[in-house]
């Protein structure tokens, strides 16, 4: 029999009974809306984590350290060493000290590290105002809000203002026996900027090699390529290094999201299970309303599998048409979300952000999973439909 047929007749069935129809169809819609509005909330959730997480290049950065070995150092020979490293592209250090600052009778105890200016763009402290200080530069100064906010200086003078400072240069650093003490440091404020977390100054790392430092608290390497982080991350390890990448934490975060996103989804399995079974109620139904016509085609020379294609082709139906209606629904359902969580994002002096995010595969994953609905619930009818005696249907009408 002509499939084009076949379709046409079971389209005929469906319209015949329409309010039994719209209404199984619109428990599909909220099946299916349902799913792809809770998982695109996870996806979105997922994407504004990883992003804030792994801003910028951060995902070709990776951190080196000594861990807490006392006799694995990184110095000239080590950064040396590491730049040689096939797939580095650049290496940037950090050296940490301890700096107090006392204005007034105030004390407060401030990170101070020697560093470089593509280091500080690293890790996202761009300057708010002035500018970096110089590579040579000896007593340049960078600092955060939250330092100039102890200074008690108003933002708009804090430019070349001149702060002294005591320093302690940890031994490890020094390659000495004990520390190495600073009574007086004198530095000039060339830039600012912002963060409101903690004290801290920066300066250029020449500047502590002038005072004795010899060795670095840590190393920042730039990757050609995600797909190289593996081996050198192997080579820096057999260094006796240890070392931190953020693409970790990121697979760290898909992992607890694909929990989360497993959670939601069986929240609106739930209701597409509802779905479910109106569709096998209603083609149910529909196969003993429709005992004597299937008993008359068979009579008439259809054959079983035509019978089951029938019935078969009507859940199918019922399956992508609101698969189709559930996921126009559920992504307007978001997009409205986004909409408003915009517009309030703005109101209240911030940025807009998406919440909601619906990737391609998520959206071929739903429609197949409505297809695949119309296959499971119309196998049932379709079966007994070409079981059905024609002799004893008619005999019993």
């Amino acid at each position: 029999m002509d499939k084009l047929f076949i379709i046409k007749l079971a389209y005929r069935n469906l319209v015949l009974h329409k309010l039994r129809t719209v209404l199984t169809l619109i428990g599909v819609v909220i099946g299916i809306s349902a799913i792809i509005f809770l998982l695109s909330f996870a996806y979105g959730i997922e994407r504004l984590v990883t992003r804030e997480v792994s801003n910028g290049d951060a995902l070709l950065l990776m951190d080196i350290g000594v861990g807490n070995s006392r006799i694995v150092k990184i110095n000239d020979a080590a950064i040396e060493e590491i730049k040689n490293i096939e797939h580095v592209t650049d290496v940037q250090v950090y050296s940490a000290i301890a700096a107090r600052s006392v204005v007034n009778d105030r004390t407060i105890d401030l990170g101070f590290f020697g560093t470089t200016d593509r280091y500080l763009d690293w890790t996202g402290a761009n300057i708010k105002d002035g500018q970096y200080f110089s590579p040579d530069s000896k007593d340049e100064v960078v600092i955060n809000t939250a330092y100039a906010t102890f200074l008690g200086i108003s933002t708009k003078d804090i430019l070349n203002q001149r702060i002294k400072l005591s320093l302690t240069i940890p031994k490890e650093l020094a390659d000495k026996d004990a520390d190495i003490q600073i009574p007086e440091a004198s530095y000039i404020i060339k830039g600012l900027f912002q963060d409101d977390t903690s004290a801290k100054a920066y300066v250029s790392y020449a500047s502590l090699i002038n005072l004795g430092v010899r060795n670095f608290t840590q190393v920042k390497v730039q990757l050609d390529n995600t797909d190289n982080v593996t081996y050198v991350r192997t080579r820096i390890e057999n260094m006796g290094l240890k070392t931190q990448y953020v693409g970790d934490t990121v697979n760290q975060i898909e992992q607890v999201f694909s929990i989360f996103k497993a959670i939601l989804a069986g929240f609106g399995l739930i209701t597409l299970l509802v779905s479910l079974l109106s569709m096998f109620n209603t083609l149910t139904i529909s196969l003993m309303e429709r005992t004597k016509e299937v008993a008359l085609m068979k009579i008439m020379g259809m054959r079983k599998i035509n019978v089951r294609g029938i019935f078969l082709t009507e859940s199918i139906i019922l399956g992508i048409s609101g698969g189709v209606v559930g996921i126009f629904f559920g992504l307007i359902c978001s997009e409205a979300v986004n909409f408003v969580l915009a517009k309030l994002a703005i109101k209240a002096g911030g940025e807009t952000v998406s919440v909601f995010y619906y990737p391609l595969e998520l959206v071929v994953c739903i429609f197949a999973v409505s297809f695949i609905l119309g296959v499971v619930t119309g196998l049932y009818p379709a079966r007994r439909a070409a079981k059905i005696d024609s002799l004893e249907a008619l005999r019993y009408e």
